[in-house]
């Protein structure tokens, strides 16, 4: 298949583009000029790119090419917006752009887009298991902007111009990731340097990448055999770990010295959070499940930025 994607370079992106082309896709990357395509350099060779900044409209895009699925993963990520310059630019890449996108490729009979949510649009207060039904509460702006835009996607596919799928990832870790809490971490322990967090109390659904990979092919699959409009679906294990607990486990594959001091970093926000994933629904419509489990995952982590770093 020819398959779009956007936020291809980023972490979630890369590794669903290597995948994709051990399974013989092709792939077309919407990206700006300013991308780091380090994640991705071995493969630029494999892939038509096209520079979102240098784009006309995005008819380019689908008169060169008879796109069959998008698979939505670019997005302007910032926690917090102090000016209203913020909230344009969340605005413009978390809505403006991917509705445009959406709009041309209904038009270019395109079969299916797979946009990429995140549990904080959830109601993080809520201390069962967050299923697809729990209650709404976007934890800041970029989450409301991701909200707004699923109600845009369901439009299109209520109108019946393309089918949509949503994957609601809870916390992806692994190699190439951003600079979030796993990494930092584990490079914490590899430097032998000072890490300052919070309580370290806040207990959240990590999420391997291969798993979260699965997770897209899957959803593909069940675009291209399947007649139906629209469908949402959590992607993430059903097992809660605390921050300390990702410290204890890392401190033992590493075998050094804890350097970390929590509650150092005051976040009156994550101390209540209990995450825990319901994956009922992916496993029983998308035969998904997570496979690797958590200290499995830190191991294959903690080994990349070993290698990567020293």
């Amino acid at each position: 298949m020819k398959i779009l994607i956007t936020g291809g370079t980023g972490f979630i992106g890369s590794h669903l583009i290597y995948e994709l082309l051990k399974l013989n896709h092709q792939i077309i990357l919407l990206k700006r000029t300013v991308s780091d395509t380090w994640r991705i350099n071995n493969s630029l060779k494999k892939i038509t790119i096209y520079n979102i900044d240098k784009l006309i409209n995005f008819d380019e895009i689908f008169n060169d090419h008879k796109i069959d699925i998008i698979i939505h993963l670019s997005g302007k990520y910032l926690k917090r917006h102090p000016t209203t310059t913020e909230i344009k630019e969340m605005n413009y890449y978390n809505i403006i752009i991917p509705a445009q996108l959406l709009d041309v490729a209904s038009k270019f009979g395109v079969q299916g887009f797979i946009n990429t949510g995140t549990f904080f649009e959830y109601n993080l207060e809520n201390t069962k298991s967050i299923n697809e039904k729990s209650k709404v509460n976007p934890y800041n702006y970029y989450t409301a902007t991701k909200l707004a835009f699923e109600q845009i996607l369901k439009y299109y596919c209520y109108s019946g111009k393309i089918k949509g799928i949503t994957l609601k990832l809870f916390s992806p870790y692994g190699e190439r990731d951003n600079e979030k809490v796993i990494p930092l971490i584990i490079k914490s322990f590899i430097k032998n340097q000072k890490l300052f967090l919070t309580r370290g109390d806040q207990k959240l659904s990590f999420t391997y990448i291969s798993d979260v990979i699965d997770a897209y092919i899957r959803a593909m699959n069940f675009i291209v055999k399947n007649d139906f409009i629209y469908e949402n679906f959590n992607i993430g294990s059903n097992q809660s770990h605390s921050v300390k607990e990702v410290v204890k486990i890392i401190q033992k594959i590493s075998s050094k010295k804890n350097n970390i001091e929590f509650g150092v970093i005051n976040n009156p926000k994550d101390k209540s959070i209990n995450i825990r994933c319901d994956y009922a629904k992916a496993k029983k419509i998308l035969s998904w499940e997570p496979k690797i489990n958590l200290k499995t995952g830190l191991k294959k982590t903690y080994d990349y930025y070993k290698k990567s770093l020293l």
